[in-house]
C-alpha cells in the first residue's frame, strides 16, 4: 500500500469521526442526587415522614445510625457505579463493599436482640409488620437506579456483572434511606430486616436484570 493510499484511508477514517462529549461524574453525581430526593420527596409526599421527624425532633439514636450506615452503603455504591462509566484501565472499584461490610452490623445486632427477646423477634418478622417497609424501599429507589443504568449504559463497563450488583446495591440502599424517614418503627429486628431485605433484593435484581442491558 502506498502512502497516497495510507492518506486516503486515513482521510475516510477520520471522516466519520464526531466531536463526543466528555463523561463527567459531575453530572451523573446529579443523576443520581436528582433520583434520590425525587423518590424521597415523592415517598413523604403520599405517606409522610415518621412523627418525630415531623414534629421537628430527632431521631432516636439507632435508628439514626442504622440511617447513615446506609447512606454511607449508598454512596459508596453510586460512588463506584459512576467511575464504572468512565474510560480507564485499571479502576478500582471495590470501595462499597468496606461500606457493605460495615452495615453487616445491623443484621449482626438484630441476630443478638433477637436471641434475648425471641418474642419481639417473631413479631418483628411478621409481614404485616415490615413488608410495606420493604416495598417501599425498594421502590423508593428506583430513581437512583435508573440514573446509574443509564450513566453506565453509555459508558460500557468492562464488567456488567459487578455493574449491576453494584448499581442495584446503590438503588437499594437508597430506598432504605428514604423509608426510613418515614418508617415509625425504631426496632433494630425491623430495620435490619425489612429495610435490609430492600438492599438485598435491589442488589439481587440488579443482578439479574441489567447485565444484558448494559452490554454493547
Amino acid at each position: 500500500m502506498n502512502n497516497a493510499s495510507i492518506d486516503d484511508l486515513i482521510d475516510g477514517l477520520a471522516d466519520e469521526l464526531e466531536p463526543v462529549r466528555p463523561r463527567r461524574v459531575a453530572r451523573g453525581s446529579l443523576w443520581v442526587a436528582a433520583g434520590w430526593v425525587g423518590g424521597g420527596a415523592a415517598l413523604l409526599w403520599l405517606s409522610g415522614a415518621r412523627h418525630d421527624l415531623a414534629d421537628g425532633a430527632m431521631m432516636p439514636p439507632l435508628p439514626m445510625l442504622s440511617f447513615w450506615l446506609v447512606v454511607a452503603l449508598g454512596l459508596a455504591a453510586a460512588w463506584s457505579a459512576l467511575r464504572m462509566g468512565l474510560p480507564g484501565v485499571g479502576r478500582d472499584y471495590s470501595g462499597w463493599r468496606w461500606a457493605g461490610l460495615a452495615t453487616l452490623a445491623l443484621p449482626l445486632s438484630a441476630l443478638v436482640i433477637g436471641f434475648g427477646d425471641s418474642h419481639a423477634a417473631m413479631e418483628a418478622a411478621r409481614p404485616e409488620n415490615g413488608l410495606r417497609c420493604m416495598i417501599e424501599g425498594a421502590l423508593s429507589g428506583l430513581g437512583v437506579g435508573a440514573a446509574l443504568f443509564f450513566w453506565l449504559k453509555g459508558g460500557a463497563p468492562t464488567s456488567p456483572t459487578r455493574a449491576g450488583w453494584v448499581i442495584g446495591f446503590a438503588a437499594g440502599a437508597a430506598g432504605a434511606t428514604i423509608v426510613a424517614l418515614h418508617c415509625a418503627s425504631n426496632d433494630m429486628i425491623h430495620i435490619a430486616l425489612w429495610h435490609g431485605l430492600a438492599v438485598l433484593l435491589s442488589g439481587v435484581a440488579g443482578r439479574l436484570l441489567l447485565p444484558p442491558l448494559l452490554r454493547w
